[in-house]
C-alpha cells in the first residue's frame, strides 16, 4: 500500500498475516498458524499469532492515521523509537516486564514480540470493574522510578530518543495544544507546561504509562506501547498515570459508586505516588509539576483529541471544569490537588469554580 508520504509498505490484517509469515519464512510453510486481533490502541495493529507447536507472539505494526475521531497521523518510524525504547528497558527492568523483541521488518514498519502470560488482562479492565488493587498501583511507582532513576545518561537518550518530535505529535499537540484552543483561558499556563518539557529532559520519558497499556497476571506485570518514548520531563509520565485514576475515580462519582470505588481509586493514586517518592530523588518543584500535568491530562482526555470512552456528559462536565480550577489557579502540589478532588468526590464540595 502507497501511503500519503509515499512510503509503500504491505500492511498486515488477521486475513494475511499466516501468508506474510509464511513467505518471509517466519513460520514452516506447512505449518498451521491461527491469527487474531487484539484488542487496544488507536495507532497500531496488534496481532496475536499461535503457530501450531511453536510459542505464540505478537506482531504490532504502525498505522499513518490513528483511529479517532479527528483526522490525526503520525509518522511511521515511531515504531522504531519503541523498539528502541524496549531495548533498554529489558536492560534496566527484571525479566518478564516488558516483551522481548523477536524480529524487526523495517521496510513493513512492524516488529514481532513474545505475548504475555495467557491468562494477563489489562488493568484498565479490572479499575473499569471496580478491581482497585493498592498494591499493583505502589509497584508501578516503584517501576517507574525504577525507570526514570536507572535511565540517566543511557546512552540511547542521546541517539533516536533525543527526537521528541514524535511526543510532540502523539502527545503534546492532541493533548496540550488542543486544549489550549478549546480554552484560550488556559492558554499561557498549557504553553508554560509545554516550555518546561523542551527544556527538561534527564532521562527516558514513556509518554503513554497508563492502565491501558498494563497487563496484570497471575505472577507479575508486563508494561506495553512505547512509541511516545523519548529524553525529557519525567513529570509528564507522573502526570498522564495520574490522571487515569482520577478519570475512573469521576467515572466512579458519575455512576453514584463514590463510597465503594472513589476511596479506592484516590488511595492507589497516593500510594502510586509515595511509591514514586521513595525510589528517586526529586526537587522542590517536581510535585506542582505533576499535579499540573496531572490537570492537563485530565482536561486533555474530555476536550483533546482522544477523549476517554467510560465518561458521560456529566462526567465530562465535572472533569472539565476540576481541571480548569486547578490549570487557573495559583501552582500547588500534587497532594494538594488530589486532596481538593477528594473533597469533591467524597464530601459533595462544589464542581464549579472555572
Amino acid at each position: 500500500m502507497e501511503l500519503g508520504t509515499g512510503i509503500i509498505m504491505r500492511e498486515i490484517e488477521s486475513s494475511n498475516a499466516s501468508l506474510y509469515l509464511r513467505e518471509t519464512r517466519r513460520v514452516s510453510s506447512g505449518a498451521c498458524v491461527t491469527v487474531r486481533e487484539l484488542s487496544g490502541g488507536v495507532s497500531n495493529i496488534v496481532l496475536l499469532v499461535e503457530p501450531e507447536g511453536s510459542p505464540a507472539f505478537v506482531i504490532k505494526q504502525c498505522r499513518e492515521r490513528l483511529r479517532v475521531a479527528m483526522d490525526w497521523r503520525a509518522r511511521l518510524d515511531r515504531i522504531w523509537f519503541e523498539t528502541t525504547a524496549l531495548e533498554m528497558l529489558a536492560a534496566i527492568l527484571p525479566d518478564g516486564v516488558v516483551p522481548r523483541i523477536l524480529f524487526i521488518d523495517e521496510p513493513n514498519y512492524l516488529f514481532a514480540m513474545t505475548r504475555a502470560p495467557e491468562d494477563s488482562m489489562t488493568w484498565k479492565a479490572q479499575l473499569l470493574a471496580g478491581l482497585v488493587d493498592v498494591a499493583i498501583a505502589a509497584r508501578l511507582g516503584e517501576i517507574l522510578a525504577e525507570i526514570h532513576t536507572r535511565a540517566i545518561g543511557h546512552p540511547a537518550l542521546d541517539g533516536r530518543l533525543a527526537d521528541a518530535t514524535l511526543f510532540d505529535e502523539l502527545r503534546v499537540d492532541p493533548y496540550y495544544r488542543t486544549i489550549a484552543r478549546a480554552h484560550p483561558e488556559i492558554k499561557t499556563r498549557i504553553e508554560g507546561l509545554i516550555r518546561e518539557m523542551s527544556v527538561t529532559h534527564p532521562t527516558l520519558v514513556l509518554g503513554d504509562y497508563s492502565p491501558k497499556n498494563i497487563l496484570v497476571h497471575r505472577t507479575g506485570l508486563v508494561l506495553l506501547d512505547f512509541e511516545c518514548a523519548h529524553a525529557g520531563d519525567p513529570a509528564f509520565d507522573l502526570g498522564f498515570f495520574l490522571s487515569h485514576l482520577m478519570l475512573k475515580a469521576a467515572r466512579a462519582w458519575e455512576r453514584g459508586q463514590s463510597r465503594d470505588h472513589t476511596p479506592r481509586l484516590l488511595e492507589a493514586a497516593a500510594a502510586f505516588w509515595r511509591a514514586y517518592q521513595r525510589g528517586t530523588e526529586v526537587d522542590d518543584d517536581f510535585s506542582p509539576r505533576v499535579a499540573r500535568h496531572t490537570a492537563a491530562c485530565m482536561l486533555a482526555r474530555v476536550d483533546g483529541k482522544s477523549p476517554v470512552e467510560y465518561l458521560e456528559a456529566r462526567g465530562k462536565q465535572a472533569v472539565r471544569s476540576f481541571a480548569l480550577k486547578e490549570l487557573k489557579g495559583a501552582p500547588t502540589g500534587w497532594d494538594e490537588m488530589s486532596g481538593r478532588l477528594a473533597r469533591v468526590l467524597l464530601e459533595g464540595d462544589s464542581w464549579r469554580g472555572s
